[in-house]
């Protein structure tokens, strides 16, 4: 009976765990086709022919968008988009900047009718310039699918340097485009070196000798929203250098003062846009490059793998939750249970660290073995020391809770601290401030039996919601094992997930620490007063609880609990428990009387 009962729980579960996946989850359930070759467009015949019309206003904003609208490119369709005006309009103009951004597929910006190499940009945020009245061509190779895309006309001032001017990595000679690569744990986005405005290309103020400076901004979308109005949205709040400095925020981290790279951690399902700016200090211009966007997964071909956590993971964190409130009601818990928790933690960063700081060079299976044995040497290290010395165990844990709690606090504010010294000296003093308050002032020897068990709530509620509550910790671990990991950007945006996995914790906490003192249950670990570190037999004196009867108030003296409040009754007696040594001598004295 009892086993039919879980497994139907269980069932439900998976349901719930199931249709409840964060909101704004993929609309679209069919899959795109990949795209033909150029060759296939040697045949303009074969394709559908519309024509779109970007024109120059009369009274032109400068180095701003002058023209925006959504198209759809049918399948198999090549669409001309053609300037228009610029001769009457645009004779203060440098040149014009013609941006397609396109969702879900790639789409082909060409100048050609055709598809040439070194006439034409692939992909989903694509940029080509033109300097008079012409024609671009929109292509869209897909032969099944047609393409959401939004096309952006830019127009810029005679001093505005010419983004990707100095262009080595595309075929197209001016490529205002960014180069994202996805790697493992990390985005990187390269940016083309720009030159200056064509007045002004003298031989002294070429490629690689002209003072240009880059300003890098990005902007991170809702959790789990692969929407097409949430991606048309966040890009045009990066499209111009206004809008990316009121919407965006500025990465400053590199490696180099003079490098255009820029590194960003990669979080799956969290979509991100990025744009750079370059300026022209000397000649007071500027101009943005095409914004380029990321998923950092592939959310229209594999949903499932672009959460955080997937259904079987969220299910062990719905076990770990339940466990963990029981164990802060109850406390059935041992110290050598924590101990072993705490030390294989400790064992895998001490491991990390270790190798990093000997410039060890392992495979992938060396290295999960190393990580196996470290964890394996901190368990049974934690583990003896909870055996023979059990109050240092529980201050060194207790200051690894304060360690992964202000780590979460800290990169909600700062996102990736390692970057900022003075951050990170101020995260080390706060761990050990909380630290030692966790381990020797009495009103917070109360938490010392559910301390860690909270902290396994925590992190369990956040795998419920598959929240990034977690990736402080991953901050930590990258930081340990990567060199030049403080120049890689966390992005610390608390999203709904988030707010709801906090909210689900604080009150899950605030339950079990209710119920706990409600049933009035001894802790299971007992300390001493103050900050010491006794071993072997250290004494029985319990941890301080708060009892719920506020009629009970006792004092520790003399290793006797004392009375110190009456209580309400007609005899006006004192309420004593059988601990009460004071209360019993004081009634044998009175007997021999």
């Amino acid at each position: 009976m009892l086993a039919s009962t879980c497994a139907r729980i269980l069932a439900i579960l998976v349901c719930f765990l199931s249709f409840n996946q964060p909101s704004g989850a993929v609309e679209n359930n069919y899959q795109p086709i990949s795209s033909t070759t150029g060759s296939n467009f040697s045949d303009a015949s074969m394709l559908t022919y519309e024509i779109v019309q970007l024109v120059v206003p009369k009274h032109i904003k400068m180095n701003d968008i002058n023209d925006y609208r959504e198209i759809i490119l049918p399948a198999y369709s090549n669409t001309n988009i053609q300037l228009r005006n610029m001769s009457v309009h645009g004779k203060d103009v440098g040149f014009a900047l013609i941006q397609m951004n396109a969702y879900e597929f790639n789409a082909t910006l060409s100048y050609t009718s055709n598809i040439i190499e070194d006439r034409s940009l692939t992909g989903m945020n694509v940029g080509l310039i033109l300097y008079e009245d012409g024609s671009l061509y929109a292509i869209n190779t897909n032969p099944h699918e047609e393409i959401w895309v939004s096309l952006v006309l830019m127009l810029y001032n005679k001093t505005a340097p010419l983004p990707g001017g100095c262009n080595l990595e595309f075929p197209v000679e001016d490529s205002p485009v960014l180069n994202l690569t996805l790697k493992e744990s990390v985005v990187e986005v390269d940016t083309p070196p720009a030159s200056v405005a064509r007045p002004l290309h003298t031989p002294d103020n070429q490629c690689g000798k002209s003072k240009l400076i880059y300003e890098s901004y990005y902007l991170s979308m809702p959790s789990y929203d692969f929407t097409q109005r949430t991606y048309f949205t966040y890009i045009r709040k990066l499209i111009t250098y206004a809008n990316a400095k009121a919407s965006g925020r500025l990465n400053d981290l590199s490696t180099n003062a003079n490098s255009i790279k820029r590194v960003y951690d990669r979080q799956k399902g969290r979509g991100m846009v990025f744009v750079t700016v370059v300026i022209d200090p000397v000649h007071n211009g500027f101009a943005a490059y095409v914004p380029v966007h990321t998923y950092a997964c592939e959310p229209f071909l594999h949903a499932a793998e672009c959460y955080e956590f997937n259904i079987p993971l969220r299910i062990v964190g719905f076990i770990v939750t339940i466990i963990m409130a029981a164990e802060i009601v109850v406390g059935f818990f041992p110290l050598p249970v924590k101990a072993f928790v705490c030390g294989a933690i400790v064992g895998l960063l001490g491991t990390v660290k270790l190798m990093k700081s000997i410039n060890l060079n392992v495979t992938e299976g060396e290295l999960i073995t190393l990580l196996v044995l470290g964890a394996i040497a901190g368990i049974v290290l934690f583990v003896l020391m909870s055996i023979i010395c059990p109050i240092a165990a529980i201050i060194i844990c207790n200051f690894m809770v304060a360690f992964m709690l202000c780590s979460v606090i800290y990169y909600g504010f700062y996102g990736n601290f390692l970057s900022h010294p003075i951050v990170s000296v101020a995260f080390l003093v706060t761990t050990l401030f909380v630290g030692i308050l966790f381990s020797s002032i009495q009103i917070f020897l109360f938490a010392n039996a559910f301390l860690f068990s909270a902290m396994s709530l925590f992190y369990g509620v956040n795998t419920i919601f598959s929240a990034r509550l977690h990736y402080s910790l991953k901050t930590w671990y990258h930081g340990l094992s990567e060199d030049g990991y403080d120049t890689v950007m966390f992005d610390s945006t608390i999203d709904k997930n988030e707010i709801m996995a906090i909210a689900s914790f604080g009150i899950i906490l605030t339950v079990c620490i209710y119920l706990r003192v409600r049933c009035k249950l001894r802790e299971n670990q007992v300390v001493r007063h103050g900050f010491r570190l006794p071993c072997g037999n250290y004494g029985s004196t319990a941890s301080l609880a708060f009892l719920a009867d506020d009629s009970m108030a006792y004092q520790t003296v003399s290793d006797h609990t004392t009375i110190t409040r009456w209580t309400s009754g007609d005899d006006e007696v004192f309420e004593s428990p059988e601990s009460n040594a004071r209360f019993f001598q004081r009634l044998r004295r009175s007997r021999r009387q």
